[in-house]
């Protein structure tokens, strides 16, 4: 068996999540919209999500064939973004033996104004996504949706869809200034994540808003060159004001993951956060009892895909603290080429640490019976 498992794919909601939601909310439900540039998910507010773009791993965006294909949204998705079967096939010619899978078109529903509408459809995608992953739970490890920065609103999902069996959630990288995640009405927030001893992710393009906190000037993150190279600096402000304000301190329990910003950055950051804190202590929560690089090696996890540099400087990044994911079924992923990717990247690192950054961290972090691993596949394979 592979001794891969990707701790950064994502799954393609089908349309039933958003779909039949007239009667509630009026002109404000979600619909689709076929075009002659393919099709398209229309959100109140948001821009339009493109649905053929979001399930093409393995073919190049430069290619005519997959523009073509992009053209005809759901019917041109590979057949693992919709068919559990598929998606462990798709796994054994990439030679992973699983994947925790973050949302895809639902990435852009935290940042819809209409909040009645988002907790509507976290709540779908949890229940789908539990469903759909249920045959094969150790191979398939879906990841929830949370609508922060509405406190009762998270409370009471984490703890419905943690019940039913949900091992992670994703809360925003960014949540408005006015109320910034060090503020006291999270408390019970993190409380309660720390005693279900579930992991929050982080992940790019979820933020509060559609910029995820950073200047308009830069343009929006999922397709502005600036905005895009540029996006890790959402998520380090977010992990900065855990850490110095004191956050990360008073929950030790909670262990946050930073999703798909790659991980070149965080060496970097961590230095120069420690830098930060010592010349401006008195801006620092008064109770920090270690440097701002230590809370971070304790509770905060970064994956990366192919990102080179991360591994270059994984020793001040922590290599207990790297996960790598392959991002199936999104444009940007290495499948099918992920051995041959992690081959290339991984040169001259020590067996140890691989085994650390590509299985045993995200083995031990979600809680995967890997001695069931093997019945999960005779499930699905035999259904």
């Amino acid at each position: 068996m592979a001794r891969y498992y990707s701790c950064d794919s994502h799954v393609l909601e089908p349309r039933t999540i958003f779909e039949g939601l007239e009667d509630r909310f009026g002109s404000r439900a979600p619909y689709f919209e076929h075009t002659p540039k393919g099709e398209y998910l229309r959100l109140p507010g948001a821009p339009p999500v493109n649905i053929g773009r979001l399930g093409i791993s393995g073919a190049r965006l430069d290619d005519p064939a997959t523009q073509e294909r992009m053209l005809s949204g759901y019917a041109g998705v590979n057949p693992g973004c919709l068919d559990a079967t598929a998606r462990l096939a798709d796994q054994d010619r990439d030679g992973i033996a699983g994947e925790v899978m973050y949302p895809s078109a639902n990435m852009w529903t935290y940042a819809v104004p209409e909040r009645d509408l988002v907790h509507e459809l976290f709540r779908r995608h949890n229940d789908w996504a539990i469903d759909w992953t249920s045959d094969a739970p150790e191979r398939l490890v879906a990841v929830g949706c949370l609508p922060l920065p509405d406190v009762d609103e998270a409370c009471a999902e984490l703890e419905r869809a943690s019940a039913k069996g949900m091992r992670g959630f994703a809360i925003p990288v960014t949540v408005p200034d006015n109320k910034p995640y060090s503020h006291p009405d999270y408390d019970r927030f993190w409380a309660m994540a720390s005693d279900l001893g579930v992991p929050l992710t982080m992940h790019c393009f979820t933020g509060h808003d559609w910029q995820m906190g950073l200047p308009s000037t830069w343009g929006l993150p999922t397709v502005a060159i600036t905005g895009y190279t540029l996006a890790h600096a959402a998520v380090s402000s977010t992990v900065a004001t855990l850490i110095t304000d004191g956050v990360a301190h008073r929950f030790p329990g909670v262990q946050w993951i930073i999703g798909e910003f790659e991980t070149g950055w965080v060496a970097h950051f961590k230095q120069r956060l420690d830098h930060a804190t010592y010349r401006a202590r008195d801006l620092a929560f008064p109770g920090l009892d270690r440097e701002p690089s230590e809370y971070f090696d304790r509770q905060f996890s970064v994956t990366f895909e192919d990102d080179i540099q991360g591994i270059v400087t994984r020793d001040w990044i922590g290599v207990d603290n790297m996960m790598w994911g392959n991002d199936y079924p999104h444009h940007d992923s290495i499948f099918p080429n992920s051995v041959r990717v992690l081959g290339e990247i991984m040169h001259g690192v020590p067996e140890e640490e691989i085994i650390k950054m590509t299985w045993s961290n995200v083995i031990d972090l979600y809680g995967i019976d890997v001695t069931k691993l093997q019945a999960d596949d005779e499930v699905l394979t035999l259904s």
